[in-house]
C-alpha cells in the first residue's frame, strides 16, 4: 500500500514532533505506531518504522516532501503532529519550534498556525480528562475496585496528553468518579473526532475487565449518547 503525499507529511511531521525533544515519550511511541499500523502494509511499515527512529533519515524525507496545496490536508498534517506534541501531555517550545517549521515549509501563516494550536490543545486536554473520568466510572461501576483495574487505570492517565501536575490532581478520580451524565453533557462540546478518541481510549480498560456484559452495555449506551450509535464502536470489542 502505498503513501499519499498528505500521509507521508503526517509521518515525517510527526517524527520530527517525536525527535524535537531527544527524548521518545510512551505516549508519542503509541502513536506512531498507531499511525503506522493503521497506514501501511507489514513491509513498509517495518521500512518506516526504521526511518522514524533516525532523526537524519527523517531530515532527508522532509526536504523531499512533495508541496501540499490542498488547505484542509494542510490543516490534517499540521493537526496530527500536534498531537504528536500532545502526546506527552503539554507540547514544548521546542516542539512548537519544529510544528513552524512543519507549517513554514506547508505554505501556512504562522499566526494562524499558532492559534490552531491554542485550539487542539485545549481540546485535547479536555478529551483527555473526560476519558479519565470515564475510565474510573468504568472500573468502579459495582462499587469494588481490584488491583489489575487500577494498574489499567495508571497506564491509560500516562497515555493521555495531560500535564504531569494535573495527572495527580485526576487520579484522586479512581476513588471517586464522576457521573455519567456529566460526563456526557461535556463530551458533546468536543469535535467527533475528539469524542471517539476517548472512546477508543477505553477499549484496553474494558477488554481487561472480569465484569463482561454489564461494562460493554453501558460502554455501547455511551457511544450512542455521544457519537449517535454504537457502530462505531462494537468492532474495538470484538463485537463485530
Amino acid at each position: 500500500m502505498s503513501l499519499t503525499s498528505e500521509q507521508e507529511w503526517i509521518l515525517v511531521g510527526c517524527g520530527l514532533i517525536a525527535h524535537a525533544d531527544e527524548i521518545l515519550d510512551i505516549g508519542e511511541w503509541d502513536e506512531v505506531l498507531r499511525y503506522v499500523g493503521s497506514t501501511l502494509s507489514e513491509q513498509d511499515q517495518l521500512l518506516w518504522m526504521e526511518i522514524l527512529s533516525r532523526q537524519e533519515q527523517l531530515e532527508r524525507r522532509f526536504n523531499e516532501l512533495s508541496p501540499l496545496t490542498d488547505e484542509a490536508k494542510q490543516e490534517d498534517v499540521l493537526r496530527r503532529c500536534w498531537q504528536m506534541a500532545l502526546a506527552d501531555g503539554t507540547g514544548s517550545d521546542v516542539e512548537a519550534t519544529v510544528h513552524d517549521r512543519i507549517a513554514r515549509r506547508l505554505g501556512v501563516d504562522l499566526d494562524r498556525v499558532a492559534h490552531l494550536r491554542d485550539t487542539w490543545t485545549q481540546q485535547a486536554h479536555l478529551r483527555a480528562e473526560l476519558t479519565v473520568g470515564l475510565a474510573a466510572m468504568f472500573v468502579n461501576l459495582d462499587g469494588h475496585l481490584d488491583f489489575h483495574e487500577a494498574i489499567h487505570f495508571d497506564n491509560l492517565l500516562e497515555r493521555l496528553p495531560i500535564p504531569v501536575g494535573r495527572r495527580v490532581e485526576l487520579s484522586e478520580l479512581l476513588h471517586k468518579p464522576p457521573t455519567l451524565d456529566s460526563l456526557v453533557e461535556r463530551l458533546l462540546t468536543l469535535d467527533l473526532a475528539e469524542r471517539m478518541k476517548a472512546l477508543h481510549s477505553l477499549v484496553p480498560i474494558l477488554r481487561a475487565s472480569r465484569r463482561g456484559g454489564r461494562e460493554r452495555e453501558l460502554y455501547f449506551e455511551l457511544s450512542r449518547r455521544v457519537l449517535g450509535s454504537q457502530s462505531e464502536v462494537e468492532q474495538l470489542l470484538g463485537n463485530g
